[in-house]
């Protein structure tokens, strides 16, 4: 469900930075055990051959608060993501996307898995935005993007405005990420959508650094 398309009369730039669960952390979660094995409580598992993450990304489903009252499930899906290069430009060490749509999802976080992925490369952007103060549209002053690593997922919060998953890695034919999402069907309760003309430019580098 399409709720507004955005005239922008200047496109702004947004630097893309690494990913890590601080940064992240007003936008939902993120699985990322190099980062997390440092900081979440932990436990030894499978008779010391793991060692456990507990609690690491959340999981929520708020659909008992939707005005049509139709029963949601849980669902894995998954996205088979190529990375979309008409939207997508190369200059010296600085590449460029350019976003134009942003999505949620009122009353589910949504969870996004990279599948197969080498863990170290920058394999996706992220892009986020908060509601504006009434709750209802993306806040286009205060978006955010987040450049990911191969090893790393992401969990949106329920309500939180996201562009579809870029893929920045352009070696690869396709990326698989696996999807948790709860869903009743209803499509204004289960995705809204606002367009951004001409859209927002996505600033990032394919250097890899240290975490």
């Amino acid at each position: 469900m399409v709720l507004k398309t955005f005239q922008l009369d200047q496109i702004p730039t947004i630097k893309a930075k690494p990913l890590t669960p601080d940064a992240f952390e007003k936008y939902g979660g993120v699985i990322s055990a190099d980062h997390q094995l440092k900081s979440n409580s932990k436990s030894n598992a499978n008779y010391g051959t793991a060692i456990k993450l507990h609690k690491v990304s959340p999981i929520l489903n708020n659909y008992s608060e939707s005005k049509s009252g139709v029963k949601e499930t849980a669902n894995w899906n998954i996205f088979r993501c190529t990375a979309p290069n008409r939207l997508i430009t190369h200059t010296n060490s600085k590449s460029t996307y350019k976003s134009t749509v942003l999505e949620r999802h009122p009353f589910t976080t949504q969870t996004f898995l990279p599948l197969g992925q080498d863990k170290g490369k920058l394999s996706y952007l992220v892009i986020v935005a908060n509601s504006n103060i009434d709750d209802t549209l993306p806040n286009l002053n205060q978006i955010e993007a987040f450049i990911c690593k191969g090893n790393q997922s992401i969990t949106y919060s329920p309500g939180v405005w996201h562009a579809p998953m870029v893929v920045i890695d352009e070696s690869i034919g396709y990326l698989d990420f696996a999807v948790l999402i709860h869903e009743n069907g209803v499509a204004e309760e289960d995705c809204q959508e606002c367009y951004i003309k001409p859209g927002l430019n996505i600033e990032y580098t394919l250097s890899n650094s240290k975490l």
